[in-house]
């Protein structure tokens, strides 16, 4: 099967032939390309040829395989009789998301982990998975164990009533089941022993819950009556040359919230490339941990429970034959606009729905070429919904869609007579969300732990994206590279919060990925210009100051004044700071053997040969820093390796001074707020707090200066995650955690 990638270039050039592009110039409509698409009948013969090669080869069973989940079970039952419950616990989830929905391995594969959780003491997850398993339709003549199982969980929960609910229904199994009097004796005498139990449990009806925070963020000044999901801080204004943007209405402090919006819709990213356990839902974009509810239909689509997974019933229908046919992964940002497709069809709160259709597409200001490719795209997404799915069968398009446009600019060039014209339409709602995307798609990141390797117990933090999603309100931001908000994420819920002061009638900008910490100004215009059709002129990109930024962290050091000297590579240059003129005389020799002794040190590193590895590295450095200007990246490279190093031969304190310089230069390039400050500071924390338990000797002075340090950093990294991602964030707990660990050092070094 051709890659879709490699079909759609192949139909282009074709259409390219007959000068669709230069037509393109007189549309100013979706449904004027997708017409003359559809009514090109070697494109449409071509698309569906193409839909019924993915149809025909796609995994047996969308990847569900009964031989491969049985394998995986008997696994998670050998695992499970030595007693390993982490290593049946992912067997059992394993042979659940194989397992096919009309196969008995599902509901015994969730009813096994179960049996792992409840060993592993996970009371509530054990709860969850025996009602799962008995909503897969769990063999009736084995249900009194689950029932006996979810008793005894209640029973350590202290939930007495529950419990005993339990226990009665596991009676009636018993006693409608058709098995030996003995076994039924001995039955009955266990159940009298959990009885008992649950008699002497101390009632505790708070216990139950997800173990998750319930409370939500909240914007600043109240919600805005007029501006969904907004603070009352902040309204929608409109010039011509800038469109719609948001502005404040008063003064706005630093740390306020002025977005807590939920996404219309959105889509992971790179599910089928993770791990089992790695896996978001697909409902609600929390992580689903190592207990996923599987979909029964599809393999890479898991939920975290049975109400996501029961809410994704509403849609997921019309998206599971795709994921089986593994067309999502081929067709991008395509993806998401069916899926904002389905959600303006199941939506009943038609001010979103309108706020969605407003936004813009510049269908005329993208290059023909793509918009022709776009549209191809949703061409295929219509006859995929029309052949492989129940989409038109199942929905009355004027109910479910036509009727809910606040204005019939949309709506007016379409008749829904015929399935033509209902493909025509659908086709051409999905080209305007195809080009929605292209300038209003939002990354919704996840803040992952990584750790290099077993040795050296050093984590690092890394921000990763895990899905795509459109957010109607959020998405009336402009830009600017040097942003004066920054996004945070519980889920799919955006909160958008202010990280500089911003004056009444000032105007609020989100960065749309180019950050001028991150990316030169040539970068950030040519990617502006091709993606969001708009030539930027924030401050950094106009105003002389901001001009050599990025430079900077390039830089040779200047003989003068030891400032930032551009590396012109022997020849005379220019200091940033100073205006001096001045040559580094072999700075690419010197460097190049800076570079000699960082690459022997990694393989000093392989080798476990740490004495050697320092060596090298601290040659390296005096190379780096008697050449390079003092916030160079390749500076803050070299102290974090060494940092490594000494981690790994176990000295805590060595690492610690040598963080502490990395720390200042990571702060100088990316601010206060960066997700690299956030990370280093973790990461000097953590060697603290581990100097401060492993150290026994208590008196020294180096020990008493690293227990003051530690309570600065601590409440500098404390201060920075609870400003960047708030008390909800994993990350915050960690540091709570950290600073609980702090305080019981400092009572024992008081005790000492």
């Amino acid at each position: 099967m051709q890659p879709w990638s490699n079909f759609i270039d192949t139909l282009s050039c074709m259409l390219q032939s007959s000068e669709l592009d230069k037509e393109m110039k007189n549309m100013k409509h979706e449904n004027e390309l997708m017409s003359r698409l559809f009514s090109d009948r070697k494109v449409v013969k071509s698309v569906s040829l193409w839909l019924e090669d993915c149809h025909n080869k796609r995994q047996t069973g969308g990847g569900k395989n009964v031989e491969k989940s049985e394998s995986l079970k008997n696994s998670g039952n050998k695992e499970f009789q030595t007693k390993n419950y982490i290593a049946s616990l992912k067997s059992y989830t394993k042979s659940a998301l194989y397992a096919p929905a009309d196969s008995k391995n599902l509901p015994i594969a969730v009813a096994n982990r179960s049996a792992s959780l409840f060993y592993l003491k996970r009371w509530q997850d054990c709860i969850k998975d025996v009602k799962l398993a008995l909503e897969l339709d769990y063999p009736k003549d084995l249900r009194h164990k689950l029932y006996l199982r979810m008793a005894q969980c209640y029973s350590e929960l202290g939930e007495k009533q529950l419990a005993t609910e339990a226990l009665l229904q596991a009676s009636n199994v018993i006693n409608e089941c058709d098995m030996p009097g003995e076994r039924k004796d001995q039955l009955r005498k266990q159940m009298d022993e959990i009885k008992l139990k649950v008699s002497r449990t101390k009632n505790n009806a708070d216990s139950v819950g997800t173990g998750e925070s319930s409370s939500r963020p909240t914007v600043a000044f109240g919600e805005n009556s007029n501006f969904s999901s907004a603070s009352a801080g902040i309204e929608v204004k409109y010039a011509s040359q800038k469109g719609r943007h948001i502005v404040a209405n008063r003064d706005i402090k630093r740390g306020q919230m002025l977005f807590v919006e939920e996404a219309f819709a959105f889509v992971p990213v790179n599910q089928n490339k993770l791990d089992v356990l790695d896996k978001i839902c697909h409902n609600c974009c929390r992580s689903c941990g190592n207990t996923p509810v599987p979909c029964t239909g599809c393999i890479d689509v898991t939920f975290c429970d049975m109400n996501c997974w029961n809410e994704a019933s509403s849609y997921h229908r019309w998206e599971c034959p795709g994921s089986q046919m593994d067309l999502w992964a081929q067709i991008g940002i395509a993806h998401l606009a069916l899926k904002i497709l389905f959600m303006c069809v199941i939506t009943i709160d038609s001010e979103q729905f309108n706020e969605v259709q407003k936004l813009v597409s510049n269908f005329d200001e993208i290059a023909p070429t793509d918009v022709i490719s776009y549209g191809i795209t949703a061409a295929m997404l219509a006859l995929y919904l029309s052949e492989c799915t129940n989409f038109f069968k199942d929905i009355d398009l004027k109910e479910s869609l036509r009727s809910k446009f606040s204005k019939d600019t949309f709506n007016g060039n379409y008749e829904l007579t015929t399935r033509d014209d209902e493909r025509l339409y659908v086709s051409s709602l999905l080209l305007k969300h195809i080009l929605q995307l292209i300038s209003n798609g939002h990354a919704i990141t996840k803040i992952n732990v990584i750790t290099d390797n077993e040795r050296d117990q050093f984590c690092t933090q890394q921000q990763d994206r895990i899905a795509t999603a459109i957010y109607p309100s959020a998405s009336l931001m402009n830009h600017s590279c040097d942003p004066n908000i920054l996004n945070s994420f519980i889920g799919h819920l955006l909160i958008v919060k202010a990280i500089k002061d911003i004056a009444a009638g000032e105007e609020v900008f989100h960065c749309y990925g180019t950050d001028f910490r991150r990316m030169s100004k040539a970068e950030r215009q040519e990617r502006l210009k091709s993606q969001y059709c708009f030539t930027c002129a924030c401050e950094p990109c106009t105003m002389p100051r901001y001009e050599n930024f990025m430079e900077r962290f390039l830089a040779l050091k200047c003989p003068e004044c030891r400032g930032p000297l551009p590396d012109n590579h022997n020849s005379p240059a220019c200091c940033f700071d100073c205006g001096a003129i001045a040559t580094i005389n072999h700075a690419p020799e010197k460097l190049g053997e800076a570079q000699s002794d960082f690459l022997r040190a990694e393989i000093a590193v392989e080798n476990e040969k740490y004495d050697v590895a320092l060596t090298h590295l601290k040659k390296c450095l005096s190379i780096r820093q008697d050449v390079l200007y003092k916030y160079h990246n390749d500076i803050a490279v070299t102290w974090d390796f060494i940092a490594k190093v000494y981690v790994m031969m176990g000295r805590w304190s060595d690492s610690i001074l040598c963080l502490e310089h990395s720390v200042a230069v990571i702060e100088e390039r990316y601010g206060p707020s960066g997700i690299e400050l956030c990370n280093e500071m973790n990461k000097l924390t953590d060697l603290c707090v581990k100097y401060l338990q492993q150290e026994s000797n208590v008196k020294t002075k180096r020990y008493k200066n690293i227990l003051k340090k530690t309570r600065r950093y601590l409440d500098r990294a404390y201060d920075i995650i609870d400003f960047t991602y708030g008390p909800w964030h994993e990350v915050h707990s960690e540091i709570t955690t950290k600073m609980e660990i702090f305080s019981f050092v400092l009572k024992t070094v008081g005790n000492a």
